[in-house]
């Protein structure tokens, strides 16, 4: 929309600027009877032209949250920009005032007042601690409304996560409770929250480099996190460079996997001599004196390039194929073994969320083969790890590039993967979105429904879904929170 080849600025990127409410969407086929809620996911999505198209990147779009409400059987929809401080600025200027933090750009001039860097809440979304928050890891979330979706600012948990918080979190399925960090150049600060926000746990640890510790995973007794050279480089961001750089001389090229006892705090490396980077996790778990964790891998390179720092990375070049892949950590003799699951390359990989922690049997994710020169993803798969098989399934008519894959049990489920699988697809003959709704265990190309979006999802980041007594809950809160 603004004449530029940037892949990240086209096709299911394009951003979209409307807002928009819309009840009894078209549906083909049958929404289960048992989806009572609504899916919540978060576009990249700039609001006015980048000061450097050629430079923007992905990850820098401002936020905006698309919440798809089912309930017996019909879907509405509604979507809404996250009023930050740092667009409240932009939109009074009517122009893009920050540059970018990934590839970097002209520094900018901020006007008096300004936040000094943005805070683009575009990658993570959910209903947690009684409200709807929207995460970006280089500040606080942002939290909304889960019905008007109204921005009420930023949100700091009672004044216990003071600067920045993670866009990735777990939730225990024991007890409930937020599973999360912060991080900043070395240090990553560990927090668990229960169901209202209060935290009940913290601490802080240092690492050996500042990478870019975007996800994390968890088992049961252990938070783990992985020390890559792909890092975080905040000052380069106020010099106009490439905040995120490639550095393997950083980790001596190796990758470190640290532990963290979640009950004891006791922390603990261990080193696997070559350089790869984790996109997201699979998940983590133990079994006796090992813990195993599965995540899609980079192999090649995650950023710019530490010795091609004034030519960053175009954003056709930028993102390598990621494999799933599984690590396996001796506790006792610290040696670590690690092995591809699959070779279908794929990005944004799901399990049931029961499992979180706990040996799982299945995995979802969406495949990045490269089918199509302007999309990012191609379909969706599923992985059969007992049975060591990967089923892959397209779109059908003109859907392409389907978001992160979310899973829900179904009511009353018995089995791991007897649930549905929620993703939304571009449909490149109308440039508009759809959601599709799988059935898990018997997981094939047609889906049990499709709701016709009136807009465009551009293609973003993460997202999940919250049941109709998760909202109702928060709405309460909220009613008594802005009484007054």
């Amino acid at each position: 929309m603004w004449e530029t080849d940037n892949k990240f600025l086209n096709g299911p990127f394009t951003p979209w600027h409307e807002e928009t409410d819309a009840f009894d969407l078209e549906v083909i086929g049958k929404i289960p009877e048992d989806l009572d809620g609504a899916l919540f996911r978060t576009g990249s999505n700039p609001k006015f032209k980048p000061r450097n198209t050629d430079r923007y990147h992905w990850f820098e779009g401002d936020g905006m949250v698309y919440a798809t409400y089912l309930r017996d059987g019909k879907a509405a929809y509604r979507n809404k920009w996250v009023m930050t401080d740092a667009l409240k600025v932009e939109m009074e200027a009517g122009e893009a005032i920050y540059s970018g933090f990934v590839n970097g750009g002209t520094a900018p001039s901020l006007p008096a007042g300004a936040p000094p860097m943005k805070n683009v809440p575009n990658t993570n979304v959910g209903v947690l601690a009684d409200r709807l928050l929207v995460f970006f890891e280089g500040g606080l979330p942002h939290q909304m409304n889960p019905q008007s979706l109204e921005t009420y600012g930023t949100y700091d948990f009672n004044g216990d996560v003071p600067f920045t918080c993670t866009a990735h979190y777990k939730l225990d399925p024991d007890t409930g409770n937020m599973l999360f960090y912060s991080y900043m150049g070395n240090n990553i600060t560990w927090y668990e929250a229960d169901r209202h926000g209060k935290v009940l746990d913290t601490f802080a640890f240092s690492t050996s480099a500042p990478s870019m510790f975007h996800d994390f995973a968890v088992s049961k007794n252990y938070a783990i996190f992985f020390v890559t050279p792909g890092l975080f480089l905040a000052p380069n961001i106020g010099q106009g460079k490439p905040g995120l750089v490639w550095d393997p001389a950083a980790t001596n090229n190796g990758v470190e996997i640290v532990t963290m006892h979640r009950t004891t705090h006791e922390v603990r490396t261990y080193r696997v001599d070559e350089t790869f980077f984790p996109t997201h996790f699979f998940n983590a778990y133990e079994r006796g004196n090992e813990i195993v964790i599965e995540a899609p891998r980079i192999k090649e390179r995650f950023g710019t390039p530490a010795d091609r720092i004034t030519r960053p990375v175009d954003s056709h070049e930028w993102f390598m194929n990621a494999i799933p892949w599984r690590w396996t950590v001796n506790t006792d003799t610290g040696r670590v073994t690690n092995q591809a699951t699959s070779h279908i390359a794929g990005e944004f990989p799901a399990i049931n969320p029961n499992k979180v922690g706990l040996e799982h049997k299945f995995g979802y994710f969406a495949t990045t083969r490269g089918r199509d020169a302007d999309t990012m993803s191609d379909g969706l798969a599923k992985t059969d790890l007992t049975k060591e098989t990967v089923t892959v399934i397209e779109g059908l008519d003109d859907l392409t590039n389907p978001s992160e894959p979310i899973f829900v049990p179904r009511t009353g489920a018995v089995n791991e993967d007897d649930g549905y699988l929620l993703s939304i697809w571009w449909n490149r003959q109308t440039e508009l979105s759809e959601l599709c709704i799988y059935d898990t265990a018997e997981f094939g190309r047609t889906p049990l429904a499709r709701v016709k979006l009136p807009g465009r999802v551009p293609f973003g980041f993460h997202g999940s879904w919250s049941d109709r007594e998760q909202i109702e809950d928060s709405l309460r809160v909220l009613a008594s929170e802005h009484a007054n």
